[in-house]
């Protein structure tokens, strides 16, 4: 089997997109998604693709336990909060369409559909007890995102980089309410309103025909603030190495490390946000063409530290599908 053929067979670690996540008083319920390298490269593709390619992935991240620091929260444990929050499952399909100008340049569309069913209990401010079920669910689409990307790749093969920027715009909605008309709080809501400059750098180096390591950083700042809020600053860091087992099976395995600032403005609750998070995630693909794969990932959490109280996730999964035309 040939150089460029093992290359294309290295696993996929194709992954989640950056979707947007008064008073001192309410937990975060916390929206999510993964954090998983998102490059060409970690999808064992040296090369660059002339053309369309398209990404087709669904991930679904439930955060179920509450925590504060380091220290996970039994519900009866929380006090001073305004609410007790219970769950906030959030199943996310995400389309990344991409076209490939040359060997260096390429342009992408991302577009999430947020699908989200999140609940908590209001604390009566009398009794002090948590008797008031309130739910919020909805299916909308997200804030997209429009990336250019410039990659080099050696003149031997094995060795490469890139260069990533652009928007996160603000598709999403912000004044999502349930059925008795409550409008969700703001990092609940599919959208975060603001407009973000996304900046990234990865890179890629082969080691033989059937392994390669894999290292991205990434940052996601806003740019202005919406209706009295900011969402914090974003910074991932992701590591990895990917082994091809044969020519239509491979693995990979990833440390991806997140922080998430505090959000701003009244309607933000900088006590109850940020976080700082490093997850363990091994996946594996399966080769179904000369140009497409199917993939699956798990996501393990070896490390989650939040400020005040916050709903955090025991694991996350995301499959999907991707195809060059």
């Amino acid at each position: 089997m040939d150089t460029a053929n093992m290359r294309r067979l290295v696993p996929a670690a194709v992954a989640c997109a950056l979707i947007g996540t008064v008073g001192p008083a309410r937990a975060s319920c916390g929206s999510a998604s993964c954090s998983l390298m998102t490059d060409r490269y970690a999808q064992g593709i040296g090369e660059a693709h002339i053309g369309w390619s398209a990404d087709l992935r669904l991930e679904a991240v439930t955060q179920d336990r509450l925590r504060t620091g380091t220290t996970r929260l039994d519900p009866g444990q929380v006090t001073g909060e305004e609410a007790i929050e219970r769950r906030t499952r959030n199943r996310n399909l995400v389309t990344t369409l991409t076209r490939g100008l040359d060997r260096e340049w390429s342009v992408s569309l991302r577009l999430p559909i947020v699908q989200r069913d999140h609940a908590h209990d209001l604390v009566d401010e009398q009794t002090g007890l948590a008797d008031t079920p309130e739910r919020w669910r909805f299916t909308r689409v997200g804030d997209v995102q429009l990336l250019v990307r410039r990659q080099r790749l050696a003149e031997d093969g094995a060795s490469g980089f890139a260069l990533f920027g652009g928007l996160k715009l603000p598709t999403g909605s912000i004044t999502v309410v349930n059925a008795d008309g409550s409008r969700a709080e703001r990092a609940l809501q599919p959208g975060t309103g603001t407009t973000d400059l996304v900046l990234g750098i990865a890179a890629r180096h082969a080691v033989g025909l059937a392994d390669a390591w894999l290292a991205q950083a990434g940052v996601s700042q806003a740019l202005n603030r919406r209706e009295s809020f900011r969402p914090g600053t974003r910074v991932d860091l992701s590591a990895g190495w990917s082994h091809a087992w044969s020519p239509g099976l491979g693995s990979v395995l990833q440390l991806n490390w997140r922080h998430r600032g505090h959000d701003s403005g009244a309607q933000a609750e900088p006590g109850n946000s940020g976080s700082t998070t490093l997850d363990l995630s091994p996946g594996i693909t399966v080769a179904t063409g000369p140009a497409s794969t199917l993939y699956a990932y798990l996501q393990l959490p070896l490390y989650q530290k939040v400020s005040g109280v916050q709903l955090v996730p025991r694991r996350a999964f995301a499959a999907g599908w991707t195809q060059d035309f």
